[in-house]
């Protein structure tokens, strides 16, 4: 037989399960949907900052003539932005207006940092395929 202070332990302790899973599955959704622009840079890890980068390089590249000479107006253009979230979304399997708002969120904090890698990556590629056989060289990794 179940006395009463048994079945109020049970009850306690199944509403503190529950909100165990509810505050976990919570933590989890809003790492991956930021509820503010702002937030989204925070919400990028390591591989999706380097899937940012790649795509708005990318985008940039497509979208203007002499990329070097594109400054920070570039990454708030309509036109690359939306190339780069469609890549970015494709390359994370996010959806495109979550992807859309990390982005946005990423750039506002580090447009310069963008910019400055996009001006390494195409002075590299550029001096690798002037260089015989520059093509098959190993790349070298990109810091952090």
């Amino acid at each position: 037989m179940i006395t009463q202070s048994s079945k109020r332990s049970i009850v306690i302790a199944t509403l503190a399960l529950l909100m165990a899973c509810a505050t976990e599955s919570r933590a989890q959704i809003s790492s991956y949907i930021p509820s503010a622009p702002g937030q989204a840079a925070q919400a990028l890890t390591g591989s999706q900052q380097s899937a940012a980068n790649s795509a708005l390089c990318s985008a940039i590249g497509s979208h203007f003539p002499n990329p070097a000479a594109a400054g920070p107006s570039a990454l708030s253009d309509p036109a690359v932005m939306s190339t780069a979230a469609t890549s970015f979304a494709g390359s994370t399997s996010l959806p495109l207006s979550s992807a859309t708002d990390m982005l946005k969120g990423y750039v506002a904090q580090h447009a310069t940092d963008i910019l400055a890698t996009c001006a390494t990556s195409n002075a590299t590629s550029g001096l690798t395929s002037k260089i015989p056989g520059g093509g098959s060289l190993p790349s070298v990794p990109k810091m952090p």
